[in-house]
């Protein structure tokens, strides 16, 4: 059975989480803090769900983040102002499961690292990412998927079905014109991006105009905006065969695209952060890319715990 932690507890793990924000944990700090997890199931319950925090707060302004990481004495205060800012709020973490909060009632989901393909009645294919979570809602009208998080790549069925076909978030709706498509729910956007045919992409406020993307073409949208449309390439959606395709990126967007696919914290300091990378990383095996990275940058890789991972730039 799942443990499910009081708010207190989590307060306390989150804690633990602003406290190692601004530098990586000293000596006496790592053994309090792994003496605090081993010492109730309901304090990892409470930290496995911190965890699912960490690309919400990487999103989050600097300023933000600053009052966070400098504020000692009000940590909960600011801490619930940037759960808040992430779209996340206290309420209700005292779930029976350690998921994020979407995965709870979806209809198909996965967990973090896990992959999983789902083929539906249209003939339609949908493969969920890490951590993702939609519904499916079939009528005679129309075909909706709701993604209520993570990231999906959808290629639409063959078989003449004349209903419409959307995909739904936070922000608004896509609708696919007979299409292979991914769709990114992000923080405070929706990321499309196509690999064949067109999607129409309409804001949920509905005086924005919709536009049509072609194949090869992305573009980021919230509610009321419609960002600049950019390339969209295949190697986007390499995480499909298990794969993160690079080239010339900043270590620090490696690192946190490498969270998505394992629990715990990866800490990069800043200087590490504007590093170069490219290459293609298996995206079941972090720990070895880690190794590879720390073998071809001047960086080190400190393993505090399993949960938590720091990587410095070498003096």
């Amino acid at each position: 059975m799942a443990i499910a932690p009081h708010r207190q507890v989590f307060e306390a793990a989150a804690s633990w989480y602003v406290q190692f924000q601004a530098d990586p944990p000293t000596l006496a700090e790592q053994k309090a803090w792994q003496l605090w997890i081993d010492s109730d199931p309901a304090h990892l319950a409470a930290w496995n769900q911190m965890e699912q925090l960490q690309r919400h707060l990487g999103t989050l302004p600097q300023d933000l983040k600053r009052r966070a990481l400098n504020n000692g004495q009000h940590r909960r205060q600011v801490l619930k102002l940037l759960l808040l800012a992430a779209g996340t709020g206290f309420v209700g973490w005292n779930v029976q499961q350690h998921t994020s909060l979407g995965n709870v009632w979806a209809d198909y989901k996965t967990g973090v690292g896990q992959r999983r393909s789902i083929a539906l009645a249209d003939g339609s294919r949908i493969q969920l990412n890490t951590d993702t979570a939609i519904d499916v809602s079939f009528d005679a009208a129309q075909r909706l998927i709701r993604l209520r998080m993570g990231e999906i790549l959808i290629q639409t069925g063959k078989l003449g079905d004349q209903r419409p076909f959307f995909v739904e978030t936070r922000d608004g709706r896509i609708q696919a014109l007979g299409t292979r498509f991914s769709v990114h729910q992000l923080a405070g956007s929706t990321r499309v991006g196509v690999l064949e045919h067109q999607v129409s992409v309409q804001p949920g406020d509905l005086s924005t105009g919709a536009i049509i993307l072609k194949a090869g073409e992305g573009a980021d949208f919230d509610s009321r905006h419609i960002g600049l449309i950019h390339p969209f390439k295949s190697s986007e959606v390499a995480w499909i065969n298990g794969q993160l395709i690079v080239l010339d990126a900043r270590l620090g967007d490696v690192l946190e695209e490498l969270g998505r696919y394992r629990r715990g914290i990866l800490h990069c300091d800043s200087r590490a952060r504007d590093l170069r990378v490219s290459g293609t990383f298996r995206l079941d095996a972090t720990d070895a890319v880690l190794a590879n990275l720390q073998a071809s940058l001047p960086i080190s890789v400190r393993y505090f715990s399993r949960y938590w991972v720091s990587i410095s730039h070498n003096v």
